[in-house]
Parts: structure tokens; C-alpha cells; sequence
């Protein structure tokens, strides 16, 4: 076999051998055979890829994530296997619902989630299942403190449920009803709070850059801010009572005046009230 022979055998080899490596090395999570396919994202690039997909994160669905151009990073942050493999054009990573993942796409990737439901289920699913979301009246008051996961999911849920019906608030989250997962950005503000609340009271976390994205949009208002505390501390002040709530009332004031700081300036947005406006 001549030189030239050889060394074009070893190239169409390659691929071969590579995607056989892949296969060896990765546990690779398989699709349940009977979920059909349900709403996917806009196809996204670079530039284009939410706050929310760019920063690690969880679906509460099966989904998949299909590789149209460049590409793509794909790795578990949890699991028994975590992965952590690139993504050509053509492949896929399915994503198990609860596996904490984040992506990585080049500047030239082209890409986008194709989410699955059951066969009977709604094609676009609603927010957390929880009681609560019933609502036909005021909150009731739970007659406890925040001192819970439970509880801390419950308190986030229903200010999200009354965010989502806010006409200031509502455009900042409508990301549209084919992809924005509210079940898992609930759970993902959900987790913080139990960290601030229950795990680590000191946690800290760049909360504010993490909105940056969504004033780049729509600049922050202070009738922005004055809505979403109202409602934070409303929430709260509706359902519960107790050191936990009173630090949640706090924690919330400080971060909405700390992240006018930075988006409107120095001393254009205070809280009406000056504080916490905690119940006792």
C-alpha cells in the first residue's frame, strides 16, 4: 500500500473511530419510545440564545437538542453519568427532565430544542402544578413560616402566577408560549431562595447581571421596580409569617434597589417604603 493509500484509509477511518470512541466513553440517556414530539424553540444562535439556556439549567420535560451548525458543548452538571461532549452539526444530546446542564455554542452554531410530551398531554404545559394555582379568590395564608422547600416553592409560584397576570411585569417574561419553560424558571428561582433561606444565608449569587439581558430589551422602569416589590412582598406578607419571611421581604428589598443602582443610576429608584414591609 502506498503512502498516499494509507494515509487516505486512516482519514475515512477517523470518523469511525471517533464516533465509536464517543459511543464507548458516553453514557448517552435514551428517549422513552412512546413520548411524541411537543413545542420546540426558535432556532438560536450566539447571539440570540436567551439568558435563561446560556446560564445552567434544568427542564422539567424530555427534551432534545439538535445541532444545525458549528458547534456545541453539551454538559451535565449532575447525574449518574454526566456528559460532557461536543456537538457537530447533525447531532443531538437528549436532555432528562431535572438534570441540571448548560451549553456552550460556538459563534457560528445554529441550533435549537425540540421538547416531548406524552401522548395525551398538552401540547404547551402550563406552570407548576400545585394547588394553589386554582386560584378563585385572595391567597390564604399558610400559617407558618417560610421554613420549607415546600413552602419556598409555593411562595415562589404564586408570585409568579401574579407576575404572569401583571401588564407591567407580564412582557418582561413573555418569551412566547413555544419555548419559555415556566415550570423550570420557577424551580430555578425556587432553588435560590432555598439557598438564601434554608442552606446558606450568606449564598451569593450575581443575580443582577443575570437580568441584564432582559433591560437590554426593555430598559427597567422604577414603576418596574415598585411593581415587582409590591407583589414580592404582598406575596409573602399574604401567605406567611415568621424570621424566614421577614428575611425574604429584606433580602428582596435590598436586591431591587441594589439592581436599580446599576440599571437606572445612582439614586433614581428607592423602595417607597424604606424597608421590608415584613409582617409580624
Amino acid at each position: 500500500m502506498t503512502r498516499i493509500a494509507l494515509l487516505f484509509a486512516l482519514a475515512t477511518l477517523l470518523p469511525t473511530v471517533a464516533a465509536a470512541r464517543k459511543a464507548i466513553t458516553m453514557d448517552q440517556p435514551m428517549l422513552p419510545a412512546h413520548l411524541v414530539e411537543a413545542r420546540r424553540t426558535p432556532l438560536f444562535d450566539y447571539a440570540t440564545l436567551p439568558e435563561s439556556l446560556a446560564t445552567s439549567h434544568r427542564t422539567t420535560v424530555w427534551a432534545e437538542f439538535r445541532v444545525q451548525a458549528g458547534t456545541v458543548r453539551f454538559v451535565d452538571l449532575e447525574g449518574e453519568f454526566p456528559r460532557d461532549e461536543r456537538l457537530d452539526v447533525g447531532d443531538t444530546a437528549v436532555i432528562v427532565p431535572g438534570v441540571e446542564h448548560q451549553v456552550e455554542p460556538s459563534t457560528d452554531a445554529r441550533f435549537y430544542i425540540q421538547f416531548f410530551r406524552e401522548p395525551d398531554a398538552a401540547m404547551v404545559p402550563g406552570a407548576v402544578s400545585v394547588d394553589s394555582l386554582d386560584r378563585s379568590g385572595p391567597w390564604t395564608h399558610r400559617q407558618r413560616d417560610l421554613d420549607t422547600e415546600e413552602e419556598i416553592l409555593e411562595m415562589v409560584t404564586r408570585q409568579y402566577f401574579d407576575v404572569g397576570q401583571d401588564d407591567l411585569l407580564q412582557p418582561y417574561f413573555n418569551f412566547g408560549p413555544d419555548f419559555f419553560d415556566w415550570q423550570a424558571h420557577i424551580r430555578t428561582v425556587a432553588d435560590y431562595w432555598c439557598h438564601v433561606l434554608l442552606y446558606a444565608p450568606d449564598y451569593e449569587i450575581d443575580t443582577i447581571e443575570r437580568h441584564r439581558h432582559l433591560h437590554d430589551q426593555a430598559p427597567f422602569t422604577p414603576e418596574s421596580f415598585d411593581r415587582w416589590l409590591r407583589i414580592f412582598h404582598d406575596t409573602v406578607n399574604g401567605g406567611w409569617t415568621g424570621p424566614k419571611a421577614t428575611t425574604a421581604n429584606k433580602r428582596a428589598t435590598g436586591m431591587a434597589w441594589a439592581m436599580a443602582q446599576r440599571f437606572l443610576g445612582h439614586g433614581v429608584w428607592r423602595p417607597a417604603d424604606g424597608g421590608s414591609r415584613a409582617t409580624t
